[in-house]
C-alpha cells in the first residue's frame, strides 16, 4: 500500500540565486511537497510515529532553504530530498516543486521553478 502526504504553498524566505543581488536581498519561495510511504499502520495504530509528521517535513524544508545559499533550485531541491530521506525512513519517493514567483526573468510569467521527482533508491544510487 502506497499513500502520500502533501503540503502545498510553504512560503519561506530565502538567498537562492545566479545573481548577487538574489543571495544578498533575497526572495520568496513557494514549495509544495508529496511524500509517498506505506501508513497503514498508522491507520490502525493512531501513532505518529507509523506515519511522518507534516511539521517535521515542513521544517526541513525551511532548515535547508534558510541555512544554505545554493545558486540553483536543483541543488536545494536534491538537498531538500536528500534530507527528508535521511530523517524519514518510512518515505519512499519524494515530489517537489520550488516555485520562485520573483525570478530575474524580464517576460511576464506565472510560474518559475524546478519540479524533482525521486526516490529513495534513486537517490542512494546516485550518492
Amino acid at each position: 500500500m502506497r499513500n502520500k502526504i502533501y503540503i502545498k504553498g510553504i512560503e519561506i524566505y530565502a538567498y537562492h540565486g545566479v545573481f548577487p543581488e538574489e543571495t544578498c536581498l533575497g526572495q520568496k519561495f513557494i514549495f509544495d511537497i508529496e511524500a509517498s510511504l506505506d501508513f497503514k499502520n498508522a491507520m490502525f495504530t493512531d501513532e505518529l510515529d507509523q506515519s511522518v509528521s507534516y511539521a517535521d517535513i515542513a521544517k526541513i524544508i525551511e532548515e535547508v532553504s534558510t541555512n544554505n545559499t545554493y545558486k540553483l533550485l536543483e541543488r536545494l531541491a536534491f538537498k531538500i530530498a536528500e534530507t527528508i530521506f535521511e530523517r524519514h525512513k518510512l518515505i519512499d519517493d519524494i515530489s517537489l516543486t520550488i516555485d520562485k514567483p520573483n525570478a530575474p526573468v524580464k517576460q511576464l510569467f506565472k510560474e518559475c521553478g524546478v519540479f524533482l521527482k525521486i526516490s529513495r533508491r534513486e537517490l542512494e544510487e546516485l550518492i
